[in-house]
């Protein structure tokens, strides 16, 4: 089994020593502040200097994802939790508007703020790992909202639209 999935599955701690059942249970002030969870709940297939603790995906982990509808739902869990923080919820494969947005009320539509990075490495993540539904609909609702709103770069925008490529 990869480490993505061993991880995922609950088996084995990240670099850390923390297992994904203790990531769920962060509240938003965590979600916030700690920066080194959303590598390991949103691998990615490439890397990056400021996180060279994260797993990269490979083929082995696309595959085990495909083939397991619990690894999905686990990484589906994941995205609800961020999900909540972003004033958002996912029905199914819809992504929807759960609170009023705004840049004072959620950090992600604040001008360069971290969180679109996160935003970025979770549609794509998605995408990789079997959700692609899920991930299009997710990029479409952030760069629906982000231009109506107004704050969220045209450079982040192109990041979003390019993270199912």
């Amino acid at each position: 089994m990869s480490k993505i999935a061993s991880y995922m599955n609950g088996n084995e701690p990240d670099v850390f020593g923390r297992f994904i059942s203790e990531i769920h249970n962060y509240n938003h002030f965590w979600l916030e502040h700690d920066h080194k969870f959303i590598q390991v709940l949103f691998p990615i297939d490439y890397g990056h200097k400021f996180n060279k603790h994260a797993l990269l995906v490979e083929q082995e982990d696309i595959d085990a994802f495909i083939a397991s509808d619990e690894l999905r739902n686990v990484h589906l869990r994941s995205l609800d939790l961020m999900l909540d923080y972003y004033g958002l919820e996912r029905r199914g494969e819809d992504i929807v508007v759960r609170d009023e947005l705004t840049p004072k009320s959620h950090d992600w539509l604040k001008p360069k703020n971290h969180n679109q990075l996160r935003i970025t490495r979770i549609i794509r993540s998605l995408l990789l790992l079997g959700n692609k539904a899920v991930a299009q609909n997710l990029q479409r609702v952030f760069i629906r909202e982000a231009k109506r709103i107004g704050t969220v770069s045209d450079d982040t925008l192109v990041h979003w639209e390019n993270a199912t490529a």
